[in-house]
């Protein structure tokens, strides 16, 4: 029997892997159109070696796309910490995780007015040999689910809850007063921030002490720690004397339950009730050691052994299947389309559309997908591509595990299409006329924009880096930076406004779209990166296999004009302070504030004190510039 210590001599028995699950829901109000909560619970094994499961739940604020930006920061950075510690102290690994998490929240907050006010709350609960270690800071809570009752273990860290505590206001007077609900503490408001690690099982009554002196708190076989942000258990709108789940409800919806359907029941519940504020669960069950269902177990097998025979006798009459490079899909005809909408031409695997304020579901080939604020659209599963044409001739591919918000389509009033990538990767064009864009913007403040033709952009979150693949045309990418990019051109930019060396397109990651981003056949040297010499020649696998090409033809992506001589050296301006400075005409996009159409210029940009400037620069160089967002 394994077990483990928290440094107070408390052990708890080891009984079996943690079951987990999460999940997160923007709310039933139609007003509501960001999903600003983060849900995550794994399995994870610390540098140290201590194998833990790991749940976070963080809610963020700040407006626009700044409150998504600061859960997601939150929650990536405690990962990522506790993977690389090498402390056991499990409380001192919590505590430190948060305070990184602050430090980065608050530094990406500073460099950017539009995310001044940025923060998130943060409820932490870490499970290590059946013992249970906590961190908080904010509203989001951690409750205790055994033998039917449902405990609280955090205190909310509220205007209220400190007034009452502080014992300057009686909870009846605080309840009324305005601010009763203003988080007093959160992830990247300040530059320091003060994480609570007590486990408060008498409700906030005892002292800082006997709370952390809980730490390690032992679990027992069958009990549940639900973590959940303040949308599934606050006052309801319309009934302020209820809420949107009471904590009398949260066992009877958890219990004989599995976790993933035990999150989708509390999430269910609150969203019946109208909730108008995002909702989030994690759910993490210590096993009881009992197999489940045991009655069932034969019958289960003679329903199995029933199917296998089934299937037996479809594979040895079915006709032979017809070889996969016989098959021909053919596209459907782009049908007239209304303003603001778009066609689902092809659909490899699944796939599902969210309209404003509505529910997930599935869509087909030919369905017409809408644009507007709220309309999400993601792509199911390793193998899942999709399609969408729009009547101007331009078009989206999204590749594999891909979400984005399509928010509109260019029109007579409007040049520019425009997405918000929030996960994954898309391939796409702005069509053959010149005088259309297509924007894709991200949640850490980068946006790509590609006019006259094709570009692909591929968001990686744990690094915060946008990464833009210009396949055709001229490629913007802006941040704290200001890059064009020309055809065949590569490179990133993260959310400080560095930047890699331009080099070479990664045809390969875009093998979604068929022949559509093909790799040409190898020639001559086309450009010279600015600080890579030797590029490698091996080609990434691709994602998955594309499906079988379409019998419509495509246009395909031209390689670029290759030259013996031709060296790309851009010139870049970049400042990097700590505190930025204002600009009159600030570069920087933000959602949703339409990408104006890009230029391009045949003269780089002048700047009265250039850095990081080559001395020996070509007279054509592409422009790049970086400006200070605000």
């Amino acid at each position: 029997m394994s077990s483990a210590s928290d440094g107070n001599g408390k052990k708890g028995p080891m009984t079996g892997e943690v079951r987990s699950a999460a999940l997160s829901h923007i709310g039933a109000s139609p007003n509501r159109t960001l999903l600003e909560d983060r849900a995550r619970v794994g399995q994870i094994n610390t540098a140290g070696g201590t194998s833990m499961t790991l749940g976070v739940v963080a809610d963020g604020v700040g407006g626009e796309n700044a409150g998504e930006r600061a859960a997601e920061l939150t929650v990536t950075t405690v990962f990522d910490y506790c993977e690389s510690t090498t402390s056991q102290d499990i409380p001192a690994v919590l505590k430190s995780a948060l305070e990184k998490a602050n430090e980065r929240v608050h530094a990406e907050a500073r460099r950017s007015r539009r995310k001044m006010n940025m923060g998130s709350t943060a409820a932490v609960a870490a499970i290590v040999d059946s013992c249970l270690y906590l961190a908080n800071v904010g509203d989001s809570r951690i409750y205790l689910l055994r033998d039917g009752e449902a405990t609280q273990l955090t205190i909310d860290h509220t205007w209220a809850n400190e007034v009452v505590r502080s014992g300057k206001l009686s909870p009846e007077d605080a309840n009324k007063h305005p601010r009763r609900e203003e988080i007093v503490r959160s992830i990247g408001s300040e530059a320091r921030v003060d994480v609570d690690l007590g486990i408060w099982l008498q409700g906030g009554e005892e002292g800082d002490a006997a709370a952390r002196s809980a730490q390690g708190l032992e679990l027992q076989p069958g009990d549940r720690v639900l973590i959940c942000s303040d949308g599934v258990t606050k006052s309801r709108h319309n009934n302020p004397a209820a809420h949107y789940v009471e904590v009398e409800e949260l066992s009877e919806l958890t219990r004989g339950r599995e976790p993933e359907k035990a999150v989708q029941e509390i999430i269910q519940c609150a969203r019946s009730r109208e909730v108008d504020d995002n909702v989030s669960a994690v759910v993490m069950e210590i096993p009881s050691g009992k197999l489940r269902k045991l009655p069932l177990a034969i019958p289960l097998i003679v329903a199995v052994a029933i199917v296998l025979i089934a299937i037996g006798a479809w594979l040895a009459f079915r006709k032979p299947p017809t070889p996969i490079d016989e098959v021909t899909q053919v596209q459907p005809e782009l049908p007239p389309l209304p303003v603001g909408f778009a066609f689902l031409s092809q659909l490899e695997g699944m796939a599902e559309l969210q309209t404003s304020g509505g529910e997930f579901h599935f869509v087909e080939v030919e369905d017409i997908i809408p644009s507007g604020q709220g309309v999400h659209i993601r792509t199911l599963g390793e193998e899942s591509a999709l399609r969408l044409d729009m009547a101007d001739g331009s078009f989206l591919y999204m590749g594999p595990e891909t979400q984005i918000e399509f928010r509109f389509i260019a029109d007579d009033t409007s040049s520019e299409t425009f997405i918000i990538l929030e996960h994954g990767i898309v391939l796409v064009s702005s069509g053959e006329g010149g005088d259309r864009t297509f924007a894709v913007a991200s949640p850490i403040g980068i946006t790509a924009t590609v006019s006259s033709s094709l570009m692909g952009v591929l968001l990686d979150p744990m690094e915060a880096r946008l990464h833009v693949d210009c396949f055709e045309g001229t490629c913007v990418v802006e941040g704290l930076g200001r890059v064009s990019l020309s055809e065949g051109q590569y490179l990133w930019m993260n959310d400080i406004g560095e930047m890699s060396p331009i080099e070479q397109v990664r045809f390969a990651l875009y093998a979604f779209s068929g022949d559509l981003a093909e790799s040409p056949e190898p020639t001559s040297t086309v450009m010279e990166p600015t600080s890579r010499p030797d590029l490698p020649t091996d080609t990434l696998e691709p994602l998955f296999v594309p499906p079988t090409a379409s019998a419509t033809p495509k246009p395909s992506v031209k390689p670029p004009t290759p030259t013996h001589t031709q060296t790309f050296t851009p010139t870049i301006t970049q400042t990097n302070t700590s505190t930025p400075t204002e600009t009159d005409t600030p570069t920087e996009t933000h959602t949703p504030t339409k990408t104006p159409k890009p230029t391009r210029t045949d003269k780089p940009t002048e700047t009265d004190e250039p850095t990081n400037t080559p001395t020996d620069a070509p007279t054509n160089t592409p422009e790049a510039t970086a400006t200070n967002g605000g």
